[in-house]
C-alpha cells in the first residue's frame, strides 16, 4: 500500500522515505525538488489561542492552513496543501450554505491512503461575525458530505467544545502485512501541550507538541487492541481517545 502524507506542520521541506508498520510512507517533513537540489522553505504557522472552550479554536492570524493547490519552490512543483482545488469544491459549497467564506477554505493537513481520494482537515471563517470565528471540517474520500463545525455555534460546535482535538482515524489492512495500519490526521485545541500515542506492544510516542505550527498532527502506526491517544494540557491529562478500530473502519473525534 502506498501512502502519500502531506504534513503541513513544518518549516523546511525535504523528501523522506521510511518504512513504518509494514507500509511505505512518503513523508514530507522536508522536500527536495526532483533533480534540482532545491530545499523549499515553508512559512511557519502558529497554534490557536491558549484558552479554554471555544476561544481555544481561534487563530490570531486568520484562517490557518494552505490554499488548496498552493505550490512552492522555484519550479512550483511542491503542493503544500496536498490537495487539488477541485477536491475541496464540495466543502466550499457546504461552507457557503453555512455562511462561511467559501473562497477562504484552507487545508490544515491532508493524507492519502491508496488512490481513493484524500483525508483532510479544513478551515474557514464565518462571514457574518466580527471578529470572525474559525470553523473546521473533516474531508473524507468519496462522496461523504462535509459538515462544518463552528465552536461558538450550539448546533454544530458541541462536539468541538467537548474535545481537545478534531481528528480522523482510519484502520486499514495491508495485504502484504498481518498487521492493521492505523492512520491519524488531526488538529489540536489551543490549550493542548502535547499528544502521546500508545500502541500496545509497540510502546508510546509523542506525536504533537505545541509550537510553531497551526496545531496539526498526523501519524501512521500499527493498530491493535488498546491503541489510544493521551491529550495533555497545562493541568495534566485532559482527554483519552480510543483508537481500537476494526480494519476498514474510520472514526472522527471532535
Amino acid at each position: 500500500m502506498l501512502v502519500a502524507r502531506h504534513p503541513l506542520s513544518v518549516a523546511i521541506v525535504a523528501i523522506a522515505v521510511a518504512i513504518v508498520a509494514g507500509v511505505f510512507i512518503f513523508a514530507r517533513p522536508a522536500y527536495h525538488a526532483p533533480n534540482q537540489g532545491e530545499t523549499i522553505k515553508l512559512p511557519q504557522g502558529a497554534p490557536a489561542a491558549d484558552a479554554a472552550g471555544a476561544a481555544g479554536w481561534v487563530w490570531a492570524k486568520g484562517t490557518p492552513g494552505w490554499v488548496p493547490g498552493q505550490m512552492f519552490g522555484k519550479h512550483h512543483d511542491f503542493n503544500a496543501s496536498g490537495l487539488q482545488p477541485v477536491e475541496v469544491q464540495a466543502a466550499q459549497l457546504a461552507a457557503a450554505h453555512d455562511v462561511l467564506d467559501a473562497a477562504g477554505v484552507r487545508v490544515l493537513d491532508s493524507m492519502r491512503i491508496g488512490n481513493g481520494g484524500p483525508y483532510a482537515i479544513l478551515a474557514s471563517e464565518r462571514i457574518d461575525q466580527t471578529p470572525a470565528t474559525t470553523c473546521l471540517a473533516v474531508l473524507l474520500p468519496g462522496s461523504a458530505p462535509v459538515g462544518w463545525q463552528c465552536p461558538d455555534d450550539p448546533r454544530t460546535g458541541a462536539a468541538l467544545d467537548r474535545s481537545h482535538v478534531l481528528l480522523v482515524g482510519v484502520a486499514s489492512r495491508d495485504a502484504a502485512s498481518p498487521h492493521t495500519n492505523l492512520f491519524i490526521l488531526g488538529v489540536a485545541h489551543g490549550d493542548v501541550r502535547r499528544i502521546v500515542q500508545i500502541t500496545p506492544g509497540f510502546g508510546r510516542e509523542t506525536i504533537y507538541t505545541r509550537g510553531g505550527t497551526w496545531g496539526q498532527f498526523e501519524t501512521t502506526r500499527w493498530a491493535g487492541p488498546g491503541a489510544r491517544l493521551l491529550v495533555y494540557g497545562d493541568r495534566g491529562l485532559a482527554q483519552t481517545i480510543s483508537l481500537d478500530l476494526r480494519p476498514g473502519s474510520t472514526r472522527i473525534v471532535g
